[in-house]
């Protein structure tokens, strides 16, 4: 309580929260965990159909479930605790034994920091048991053992290991007796430092063998969760490889010897000694990367026979906030597919925050081939979720460009509220404290930019979930008969989620898709279903997604790509599904051989608007520019025009089918946008707007062989220009002739 009410005095007032799960159907139940500073809040739930509220916008429209009982709840700040560990309730301790040898390999990414790093603990301070190898926070490992309900000993060895360098560690604590070793591993035959060892005696035998819990990366402080156990602390930033625990007798029984590379996509800390003294990850550290016997042989650890034997642990890791649940609600089973949320205020008027999550359909409706299907980008939610682009305190700072002034764009009040809440954790576009790249994203916890009237403050536009709601609100308007699914429910149920519907709709940033989602266009595509892809730099990352946790995604960003970081060689196969990861460019399933066109390029600065081809003026397309009086469409926009921010050209080089037509096209960019790394060769000339024509939007069409057509934008601007003006503009003419079109039977 005393931590409250300091809160309460020096925090900025707050309400935020998050629904587990956030994807449910109807008849389910979410729970729904609030933070708030102030002392009571209301609630109601609605779905969302348009969320923002700015100059030439439509007017924001949410309709109450009217089933969902409205409430009021008494605020509490909550905070999520990041911070990746293992975890071992019992590994065999035996108090009986003389004595314990320990051994692993460690590779520290950060050597000297804020706070003590914990290799591996059984220490317990309140009962002044066990023991634990600590990285202190001048760079040297410290041993702490205890003396039962007396003391607890720390022992200052001297030992430093040196940042991102191999090392095999040994300890051996017999009676009173500890020796230490490091010694350094050489990758190749570059300079390591040489063999050091330490020894003392101590004047008491320490109680090392008590049958406390094994951490593994972290130690337990002396505050308890609310299941009891008592919480982590002091996190280690760097990789363990290969831990073993054995008595120090005359004959030393192994009592548990743990392979990290078992049950890669998994949890689980697998002991393999015989024994089966398994144990559990906490806050998904990461697998599948290089070990300290990794050599190069094969760089995919599906195929490995060794190499893959390390967990990368971070401070800053982040799988589940863990917030204690406010109230639950059940979605009715007369719910609409769609977005909703959870409207929660302050009634003192302070604050407020809309606690978004998904309703999908379980059944596909008898009237399927009369509506269209509208797929949120749920996957590209997570991998931006939270990012911290704009934090110049971090490696991973997006650079802007001259000119760009934080502090004078557009932004939100979700953006202060990222900029605050630290503890929310990571996107994959950030990279950890101690320089590495995140690989994985998680829905448990408030993910404060998938709101509904966020802006994206880079752009100083709607992004993501807040752009995309304003094709619902046009769906809504023009009386479009629609349902609703997302990314999650394609990779889970594939192509069975979208069959049937006359055409599907993308957001406007659908860039990252698993094998599974990714595959289930396709084969509705085959069927002879109708695509209409209304954004920019989609279908760019391969995705993984593990069904039996699908609130965690993971992103293994490889050598090409425009992105904030590349993770190591030999670590771009993806720990969940065993995919390769990177682009699905590079693994020959470009974006352009499917939807006709691919991202090319990318910049801040305002959109430019479209201008007709000669070939959109064939009778065939007249349909579909019915009251588009001008040559140039899109003109208007909350970023500009209708193509900017990223944007996709048509190339047949990269894909796009040759019987495909360009309607319209860009009509050119300035310098402010650069061209894709994955576009420039040696050498690297002509990258920025104004030089190259390689730098565009088209608007492309084809019918394919399955009888089905396919219609592209490529512009994450799009429906910026579509919800300008209420609608009322030439972007939401063309748009919505296209899909009336097509539910006319026209292509």
């Amino acid at each position: 309580m005393a931590a409250n009410r300091l809160l309460h005095e020096t925090h900025a007032p707050e309400v935020i929260g998050y629904a587990e799960p956030w994807i449910v159907a109807p008849g389910d139940s979410t729970a729904i965990k609030i933070s708030c500073t102030e002392p009571e809040y209301k609630y109601r739930t609605v779905r969302l159909i348009q969320g923002i509220d700015l100059e030439h916008s439509p007017k924001r429209i949410v309709e109450e479930v009217s089933e969902i009982p409205q409430g009021r709840q008494k605020g509490r700040f909550q905070t999520a605790r990041p911070g990746s560990y293992g975890y071992v309730s019992a590994w065999g301790a035996q108090p009986g034994a003389q004595g314990l040898r320990v051994s692993f390999y460690m590779q520290p990414w950060l050597v000297k920091w804020s706070h003590p790093q914990t290799l591996i603990s059984t220490l317990d301070s309140t009962t002044c048991t066990g023991f634990a190898v600590v990285l202190n926070s001048q760079g040297a490992i410290e041993i702490k053992v205890g003396l039962k309900h007396d003391k607890i000993t720390v022992i200052d060895t001297g030992l430093r290991p040196t940042r991102k360098t191999w090392a095999k560690f040994k300890l051996s604590i017999c009676g009173p007796l500890v020796k230490v070793s490091l010694t350094p591993k050489a990758f190749r035959v570059e300079p390591t430092p040489s063999r050091t060892t330490f020894e003392t005696r101590l004047d008491f035998t320490p109680s090392v063998l008590e049958p406390n819990p094994l951490f593994i990366a972290a130690t337990q402080g002396n505050d308890t969760q609310s299941d009891g156990k008592r919480r982590a602390v002091d996190f280690y930033n760097g990789r363990i490889d290969s831990l073993t625990l054995k008595t120090c007798d005359q004959a030393p029984a192994t009592l548990a010897r743990y392979d990290f590379a078992r049950e890669m996509a998994s949890d689980s800390v697998v002991d393999v000694s015989g024994h089966s003294r398994h144990g559990i990850l906490i806050n998904a550290p990461t697998r599948a990367v290089r070990g300290h016997d990794w050599d190069g042989t094969e760089c995919d650890w599906t195929k490995a026979k060794s190499g893959y034997g390390a967990i990368h642990f971070h401070d800053d890791d982040l799988d589940d906030a863990g917030w204690e649940t406010d109230f639950t609600i059940t979605i009715p089973p007369t719910a609409r597919s769609g977005a909703y949320a959870v409207e929660v205020q302050a009634t003192n008027g302070r604050d407020s925050d809309w606690v978004t999550f998904f309703v999908r359909s379980t059944t596909r409706p008898s009237d399927a081939a009369n509506k269209v299907c509208f797929v949120f980008s749920t996957l590209t939610y997570l991998a931006y979720a939270n990012e911290r682009l704009y934090d110049t305190t971090r490696e991973n700072t997006a650079d802007l460009g001259p000119g760009f002034d934080i502090d004078t764009v557009k932004k939100s009040s979700e953006f202060y509220k990222m900029q605050r809440r630290l503890d929310l954790g990571l996107s994959c576009y950030d990279r950890h404290t101690d320089g590495s790249g995140v690989v994985f994203s998680t829905s448990k916890r408030p993910i404060l930019n998938v709101r509904p009237a966020y802006v994206m403050w880079a752009f100083s536009r709607p992004r993501e979930l807040s752009a995309d709601l304003m094709m619902i609100g046009y769906l809504e308007r023009e009386g479009i008969p629609y349902e609703v699914r997302t990314d999650h429910d394609l990779h889970m149920s594939g192509v069975a989620a979208i069959e049937g519907f006359n055409t599907v709709l993308t957001g406007c940033h659908p860039e990252y898709h698993t094998r599974e989602s990714f595959g289930a266009y396709t084969a509705y595509a085959k069927g002879g279903g109708n695509l209409m892809y209304l954004g920019g730099n989609g279908f760019y990352w391969v995705t993984g997604l593990d069904s039996a946790r699908p609130h965690r995604l993971e992103l293994r960003r490889g050598d090409r790509g425009v992105a904030p970081f590349a993770l190591p060689g030999g670590e771009h196969v993806q720990s969940l599904d065993g995919q390769q990861g990177g682009l699905w460019r590079s693994r020959g399933m470009s974006c352009n051989t499917l939807f006709g066109v691919g991202f090319c390029a990318q910049g801040t600065a305002d959109g430019v608007p479209y201008r007709r081809t000669e070939a959109s003026r064939d009778p065939r397309f007249s349909w579909m520019f019915a009251g588009v009086q001008d040559d140039l469409i899109g003109e208007h926009g909350f970023g500009g025009g209708a193509s900017g921010d990223e944007i996709d050209r048509y190339d047949v080089g990269n894909g796009s089918p040759e019987q495909a037509v360009i309607l319209a096209t860009s009509t050119g960019h300035s310098d402010s946008f650069g061209i894709a790394t994955e576009d420039l060769t040696f050498p690297a000339v002509k990258t920025l707007g104004t030089q190259t024509d390689l730098i565009r939007s088209d608007v492309v069409y084809y019918v394919g062989s399955g009888g089905g057509a396919v219609f592209s934008v490529g512009s994450i601007n799009w429906f910026c220009s579509l919800g300008w003006d209420d609608y009322d503009n030439d972007v939401a003419r063309f748009t919505g002739n296209v899909v009336k079109g097509f539910l006319a039977g026209k292509r």
